[in-house]
C-alpha cells in the first residue's frame, strides 16, 4: 500500500502554503505522513515545491501535469506508487482516524476505488484508488475536465456511506479540512 500526501495546492483562500501551518506543534505536512505510516509501506508526498518537505524521510514527486488539481495530484501518486493501491490524503484535512483509514483498506476487495461519502457528497481526497484507475483519469485530464468525480462513472467505486463511517468516526474529523485562517482557528478550539 502506498500512502500519498497531496500538497501541491495554491492555498489562495487561506494566502500561505497550508501544508507548512502548526496545530499543536505539527505541521500539516507532518501529521498527514505520520498518518498514513502505520497502513503504508510506501509514503510519497505529490507537490510543486519540493524542497519545503526534504525533511520529512519520504519520497518527493512533483506533480507530472501540472495545474491539474488534485486530480493531477492523484494521477501522479498512481503513477509513482511501487503498489497497486495508493491511499490518499489532501494536506489539509490535519487530522485521520486510524479506523476510517483500516475501513478504506478492509473494503478495496473487487473495487478500483473506495471513496467515502458525507451525505450525498464524495470526500475524494481521502479514499483509496487502484492503479487501474490511470487510463480514465489520463482520459479526463486530457478532455481538461478536473473536477475528481467526473471519472467515477468509468471504474468502479466501493462508496462508505456515512452512517457506515460515523460509527468510527462520530465527528466526522477525519475531513475536516482547513481552507482559510478561520477554518485553523475553529479546529484549533475544539
Amino acid at each position: 500500500m502506498t500512502g500519498a500526501v497531496l500538497a501541491g495546492g495554491k492555498s489562495v483562500r487561506f494566502g500561505k502554503n497550508k501544508a507548512l501551518e502548526l496545530i499543536d506543534g505539527k505541521r500539516f505536512i507532518e501529521r498527514a505522513v505520520e498518518s498514513l505510516r502505520p497502513f503504508c509501506d510506501q509514503v510519497i508526498i505529490v507537490a510543486n515545491e519540493l524542497g519545503l518537505y526534504r525533511d520529512l524521510g519520504v519520497e518527493l514527486v512533483r506533480d507530472m501535469v501540472a495545474h491539474q488539481g488534485p486530480l493531477g495530484g492523484i494521477y501522479t501518486a498512481l503513477l509513482f506508487s511501487r503498489s497497486d493501491w495508493v491511499l490518499v490524503k489532501a494536506t489539509d484535512m490535519p487530522f485521520l482516524v486510524p479506523a476510517m483509514a483500516s475501513l478504506l483498506i478492509d473494503s478495496r476487495e473487487g473495487f478500483d476505488a473506495v471513496v467515502p461519502k458525507s451525505g450525498k457528497f464524495f470526500e475524494p481526497l481521502l479514499a483509496l484508488y487502484n492503479r487501474r484507475c490511470l487510463p480514465a483519469i489520463a482520459r479526463q485530464l486530457e478532455s481538461e475536465e478536473r473536477q475528481i468525480i467526473s471519472f467515477y462513472k468509468k471504474i468502479k467505486v466501493r462508496s462508505i456511506e456515512e452512517t457506515e463511517w460515523r460509527t468510527i468516526d462520530p465527528q466526522g474529523v477525519s475531513f475536516k479540512n482547513v481552507n482559510t485562517p478561520e477554518d485553523l482557528a475553529e479546529i484549533q478550539w475544539t
